[in-house]
């Protein structure tokens, strides 16, 4: 597992003049994250503990070898079909839940209420594209279709989710993408220096992509040739026509859309809700996602 963050791109419809001015926003902030070494920044909340992504364990400290018959000390691994293989930025250790207080948890409750309320406004792809929201990259496995909108109100600079930060996500996660495909989840963005403050409590890990590639202009919005997770060069970003981001800011997936909660928690790194056609994980290689613009998945049409 990569240790740091996600990516929030937005599109306007205007192709040079949007790309330039996209990134020019997108890299504002980054000075809190050091891409040479990969170490994290203190975090904007230096009382609080490290923040860690949900993955609570029921029954921990108990084995299932402890029951009668349940000695799997010889047992093959399970086959996760391809779920390991994926990866979603940089970002710290994810670890155990940690504890909240009880002020915590009635404000961790408001706040998912509002992306609950958020995703009501948008069930289908065809009603974030109706208020401007464009495809950005091909649907992946464990993540998604994203769909990105600029505005003022999708950066978030100061990093804290309140009400409106909530109501306005950078980007809006659906199962598919054509135009009746269902809402999944969101990508929040923070243009904050440090790790953000984020969402109530210490479980939303924030992450960040480096040395992304991006194709602005098409008629399915903005490309992502070589992938999220796949650092390319400028000058092999440049034979496909676009544009190298070095670093983008602070992201957090969050899968509170009632019927796809992840499994990997709340703030998951992906959903494996989220599979391919043939219900596995694996697609091609990102140096052929742009002979995939629509569906990266082997078993896609």
């Amino acid at each position: 597992m990569r240790e740091y963050h996600t990516v929030r791109v937005t599109v306007l419809t205007v192709a040079s003049v949007v790309a330039i001015s996209l990134l020019s926003v997108l890299v504002v902030g980054v000075a809190g994250v050091s891409g040479a070494s990969g170490t994290r920044q203190a975090s904007a909340r230096p009382a609080a503990p490290a923040k860690q992504a949900v993955h609570q364990h029921v029954g921990a400290g108990h084995s299932s070898t402890d029951m009668a018959g349940m000695d799997m000390s010889t047992a093959k691994p399970a086959d996760d079909k391809g779920l390991s293989l994926l990866e979603n930025g940089h970002h710290h250790k994810i670890g155990t839940e940690q504890a909240m207080s009880r002020d915590e948890r009635a404000l961790l409750t408001h706040q998912i209420d509002g992306t609950i309320a958020t995703a009501k406004r948008y069930p289908t792809v065809a009603s974030a594209l109706a208020d401007g929201y464009i495809q950005t990259g091909p649907y992946l496995p464990g993540i998604g279709a994203h769909f990105i909108k600029i505005s003022g109100g999708t950066f978030n600079p100061d990093g804290v989710m309140d009400d409106a930060d909530i109501a306005s996500p950078l980007a809006i996660v659906y199962d598919g993408t054509d135009p009746d495909a269902r809402i999944a989840g969101f990508m929040y963005y923070a243009m904050s220096k440090n790790e953000p403050a984020g969402f109530a409590g210490g479980n939303d890990v924030w992450h960040y992509h480096q040395d992304l590639c991006l194709k602005f202009g098409g008629a399915k919005g903005i490309e992502v040739p070589y992938g999220l997770d796949n650092s390319a060069t400028a000058k092999q970003c440049e034979s496909v026509g676009g544009k190298l981001m070095t670093q983008t800011n602070w992201m957090v997936h969050v899968w509170s859309v009632p019927g796809w909660e992840s499994r990997q928690g709340l703030f998951g790194e992906v959903n494996p809700a989220l599979m391919c056609p043939d219900g596995t994980y694996y697609q091609y290689p990102p140096e052929q996602w742009s002979a995939h613009p629509q569906n990266a998945c082997k078993s896609a049409p």
